[in-house]
């Protein structure tokens, strides 16, 4: 009897991330009586806080033009030219039953993605610029472009990690890391890898990811250096903290997305289930500070930087599992300070944020994408400059709040 009832707990727990999915409606349809961020009719007096004012995020609709249905959106970022890629699942989709207690895929038989999964668009007129991808990959989900303009995408189902040289190939990857459907966690295995930041040396890091929350980095060449972390995600954690205690920094709960800050030479991390960014130096993995807030709240998805405005940290949360949840959106955080000084959201119900996964930023902070799970489809906002609120145009500011940021060197 125990072990039956082993199994049944073991097989909850590896499930837990995924019953997200099945609650998402609700949560969302809860948010939507939250307290909406105050509106005024600016005409060119705007009294609101001039430094929110320059973080401000105007809803761009009918973006991409898209000749097809989409899969869920895992991913979204920008290449050298400025395009918008984009990475999706096509017709397939994580269910309960997509793996088993093991974390091993359980539904390859039916074979890879038949659609193109890599999709490029033009940033300014949404038309489709490339595709490809297709029957390569079983389960998608982070997606790097590098300044060699090197892709790099991970895949759950595969458990593995892949860079794509466009020049060379499409179809066979430069550098493949990880062993095809066999999850594990020492030099040569990942289980479900979320995501890839490389640094301007080559040498590069993988956040892997649901099952063993560490981060690993790499030689140019994909020789292990060095990793850090520990999984602390509450039901799968396989120790147990003092009662009140905040989980110490350095342990993840699902490290999901990865930033790097190259003017301090930090890397971010998104520890999703915790709800907060924790950054460390890129040089040896030491803790050096993290950032939290209760308008953020306890699921934080993706992390992205700009060096604009002296260091900004731009984040996506995810649906609340809380009887008071706060607005999915997205949140601008000033590094230095630790303040949330802007927020982007759409402002159409019909376009509404419902299970937002990924982000991209332009290097100037003009622009911002949010690739969604479901419904599936990328986001795209444009920053409205304070020159440009004249007339009656109406706009959504929110007063600055502060974050907890713990810092150590």
């Amino acid at each position: 009897m125990y072990t039956k009832q082993e199994k049944i707990f073991s097989h909850l727990r590896q499930m837990v991330p995924f019953l997200a999915g099945l609650l998402i409606f609700s949560v969302h349809f809860t948010c939507t009586v939250e307290a909406r961020p105050q509106t005024v009719s600016s005409n060119g007096n705007n009294a609101s806080n001039a430094r929110f004012g320059a973080h401000e995020y105007a809803y761009v609709s009918s973006w991409p033009i898209v000749d097809r249905k989409l899969g869920s959106v895992s991913a979204v970022a920008l290449d050298g030219d400025g395009n918008v890629v984009i990475f999706h699942r096509g017709s397939h989709v994580w269910q309960l039953s997509s793996f088993d207690t093991e974390n091993r895929y359980q539904e390859a038989t039916g074979g890879p993605i038949a659609q193109p999964t890599v999709l490029k668009f033009n940033r300014n007129t949404g038309e489709l610029l490339q595709q490809w991808g297709e029957n390569l990959f079983y389960m998608p989900h982070g997606l790097t472009v590098d300044h060699e303009q090197n892709y790099w995408l991970t895949d759950v189902a595969l458990h593995q990690v892949f860079k794509f040289d466009l020049n060379h190939s499409t179809t066979e990857p430069v550098l493949t890391l990880g062993t095809r459907f066999e999850p594990g966690n020492d030099a040569y295995h990942y289980c479900k890898p979320t995501a890839v930041a490389v640094l301007k040396s080559g040498e590069f890091f993988v956040a892997d990811g649901y099952c063993n929350g560490r981060i690993v980095k790499y030689s140019a060449e994909g020789i292990p250096l060095l990793s850090w972390g520990r999984n602390s995600f509450v039901l799968t954690r396989s120790f147990t903290l003092p009662s009140g205690q905040p989980v110490p920094a350095s342990f993840f709960a699902i490290p999901h997305a990865l930033a790097l800050v190259p003017d301090r030479d930090l890397l971010c991390v998104a520890d999703r289930e915790q709800g907060r960014v924790q950054c460390f130096h890129t040089r040896n993995g030491t803790f050096h500070s993290q950032y939290s807030s209760p308008e953020i709240g306890s699921r934080l998805f993706s992390v992205k930087y700009i060096s604009s405005d002296g260091g900004l940290l731009y984040t996506i949360n995810g649906p609340q599992f809380v009887l008071n949840p706060v607005p999915v959106a997205g949140h601008i955080i000033e590094l230095a300070s630790g303040n949330v000084i802007g927020r982007f959201q759409p402002n159409n119900p019909k376009h509404a944020f419902s299970n937002p996964h990924e982000l991209a930023v332009t290097d100037d902070g003009s622009e911002v994408y949010v690739a969604e799970l479901n419904p599936q489809m990328v986001h795209k906002f444009r920053r409205i400059s304070p020159a440009r609120l004249t007339g009656s145009t109406t706009t959504t500011v929110k007063p600055a709040t502060s974050v907890t940021r713990n810092e150590a060197h």
